[in-house]
């Protein structure tokens, strides 16, 4: 399921239990009150009706509702069985796409979106210790301003920026654990008990709730503070 397709699953589901909580409510407004609604239904060719309506329908209709939105919420799509590189490419083309859906252009595990005088990068940092039964892997994130690559990187005086920029080049560089609240470095795990949706439900998550707004927050080359000074005097942030 794409981003598009998540959303609108969530949305339907927010929805869904909205409407059972009212009708709950309604449903228990009238037990307790010991209210019941009646209307006169009148047809073309039959008599009028009288319908009374009782708490027991609200009732019901909040129950179908709940069930629905439910099964909403928990459909997710079956899955092959994978091995643990099978899992990690899963994992990683879900990313590509979350951000190709922003225009965000890739080169291996480098992401690069360019907006005007600025540009947003990413890139997936595989850990050094990964091995045959585990697979980490944390997000860099940065946003680049060609002033402070020619400032910085432009170590072979060329005096022209590149045009895909990696993370390490930013002028602000930034891990995903540093915009969680915990404020904990994150990595997150890929093993052979690792269900990957679940495991993309939370980075999908991250994606959404830190590292697009992150982005977002980047605007103009005047909205940049370099960070990355600082680590090159061997100082600490």
């Amino acid at each position: 399921m794409n981003r598009n397709g998540n959303r609108i699953q969530r949305q339907g589901f927010i929805i869904l239990m909205v409407c059972s909580a009212i009708m709950l409510c309604i449903g228990i407004f009238m037990f307790v009150t010991g209210v019941d609604s009646t209307s006169i239904v009148t047809g073309r060719y039959s008599s009028p009706t009288e319908w009374t309506i009782t708490w027991h329908t609200p009732f019901f209709g909040a129950v179908v509702l709940l069930a629905l939105g439910i099964m909403i919420r928990f459909d997710k799509p079956s899955l092959p069985k994978m091995d643990i590189q099978e899992k990690r490419k899963f994992i990683f083309d879900k990313i590509a796409d979350f951000l190709k859906e922003d225009d965000f252009k890739k080169r291996g595990n480098h992401f690069f979106k360019s907006n005007g005088s600025i540009g947003y990068c990413m890139n997936i940092q595989n850990d050094k210790w990964n091995n045959a039964r585990q697979i980490r892997f944390t997000l860099n994130l940065g946003i680049y301003t060609e002033r402070f690559w020619l400032e910085h990187e432009d170590f072979k005086h060329t005096g022209v920026g590149p045009a895909f920029p990696k993370e390490y080049e930013c002028a602000v560089r930034e891990r995903i654990g540093d915009l969680l609240p915990t404020n904990e470095d994150r990595w997150y795990s890929i093993t052979s008990d690792t269900d990957v949706m679940n495991l993309w439900d939370d980075i999908e998550h991250d994606l959404t709730d830190y590292v697009m707004p992150f982005f977002t927050g980047y605007n103009t080359e005047s909205d940049v503070v370099p960070n990355q000074c600082i680590y090159r005097k061997g100082g600490k942030r």
